[in-house]
């Protein structure tokens, strides 16, 4: 067995937080020869799992409720506060429980430092373990919260868990985050890895192409494309009309940040993830608005002030005129100021700590500066 372990939290809210996390995992595996413990969602570890698959002897995987998240109305993008508040009181609930198993799962692992996106577990079990817990993400549930107007006993309960982290990395667009007390450092964008061959032969095949991931709003059935002939590529699960030429990914499709950066126009809500792989491709990013979610409203703010990106409401998604869609993009999104953001893949291990000696083949960890 490999002496060095790294154990990652993510959260099981979505998937966009796997997919940042993901990205730090491949440049580990890649590059040192530490082993990976990875909690997470069941179905963010089936993904995980694929995607990490030639690496397989060295991760090990626990299914694990990491976040409630957020919890919406039914048939809306909008959040249902009262089943929230309830389903995240059973979540706290838990947590003593859950730690004490995952405490019992890595005393057992020579485990060096935790990384923790955005979890309030990952912090408790490096409180119990009493080793470096690394926080990174571009928000806390705290802000999210306070913003929903949730109960204050439940913000209080992941204020106290976040404060056990040893140091907190924001990621660029990250939201004021007052209440976090720990250290903090600014980080750049974290990717999964494009593949310009792949790139090449989705362009040959496809031609011309937007992508379109707006999630499952069983409000939205249907949306109408006009004035497009090119190809739309989709995750979302909604039927697209007006086009013949619709493809739709499958769920488990492992590299959609290729689709991402071979389209002309990338069509989504502003979740962190696809923003980043959308912005470091240096596509035309049209953003959905939910003004109920405070991270979707400041990403939205914040990439329209420095033009890279243009947004919709979610009522327009049910007949999208691409002509003037991509009209609006030519007038409002200046790619030259493309610019503020740099992709940080390659320096991320010398961000976390995780360094390389010279005079042997192992790996150690140091302190990341601050």
């Amino acid at each position: 067995m490999r002496d060095k372990w790294i154990a990652f939290y993510v959260s099981s809210h979505g998937f966009g937080h796997m997919t940042r996390n993901l990205a730090i995992m491949e440049e580990i595996l890649e590059k040192t020869e530490n082993s990976i413990y990875l909690a997470s969602g069941k179905f963010q570890n089936q993904f995980a799992k694929s995607y990490l698959s030639k690496y397989k002897d060295r991760v090990l995987f626990t299914d694990l409720c990491t976040d409630v998240g957020l919890i919406n109305q039914q048939n809306s993008l909008k959040v249902d506060v009262k089943r929230l508040e309830e389903s995240l009181n059973k979540f706290i609930d838990s947590w003593e429980a859950v730690v004490a198993e995952e405490y019992e799962i890595l005393k057992k692992l020579s485990v060096h430092c935790i990384i923790n996106d955005v979890s309030p577990i990952g912090a408790l079990v490096g409180k119990k373990l009493k080793i470096k817990t690394i926080g990174i993400s571009n928000f806390t549930w705290v802000e999210q919260y306070e913003f929903l107007g949730v109960r204050e006993s439940i913000i209080e309960a992941f204020k106290d868990a976040y404060s056990n982290l040893d140091i907190f990395m924001t990621y660029p667009l990250a939201l004021p985050m007052t209440e976090m007390k720990v250290p903090s450092k600014k980080i750049d964008f974290i990717t999964r890895n494009i593949d310009l061959e792949k790139i090449n032969k989705i362009k040959e095949k496809y031609g011309d192409s937007i992508f379109i991931t707006c999630g499952k709003s069983a409000s939205l059935k249907s949306i109408t494309i006009e004035n497009y002939k090119g190809t739309i590529f989709t995750t979302s699960g909604i039927k697209i009309l007006g086009s013949s030429r619709v493809v739709q990914l499958p769920v488990n499709t492992l590299d959609t940040q290729n689709y991402i950066a071979a389209s002309d126009v990338v069509i989504s809500k502003a979740g962190w993830s696809t923003i980043s792989e959308a912005v470091t491709a240096k596509r035309n990013l049209v953003l959905i608005e939910r003004d109920d979610i405070l991270e979707d409203s400041y990403n939205i703010r914040q990439l329209k002030k420095q033009h890279l990106a243009i947004s919709i409401k979610e009522e327009a998604l049910r007949r999208l005129d691409m002509q003037e869609i991509e009209l609006q993009c030519k007038q409002d999104i200046k790619q030259e100021e493309n610019e503020l953001y740099q992709k940080e893949n390659s320096g991320i291990l010398e961000e976390l700590g995780i360094f390389k000696e010279c005079s042997r083949s192992k790996w150690d960890f140091k302190e990341p500066s601050q």
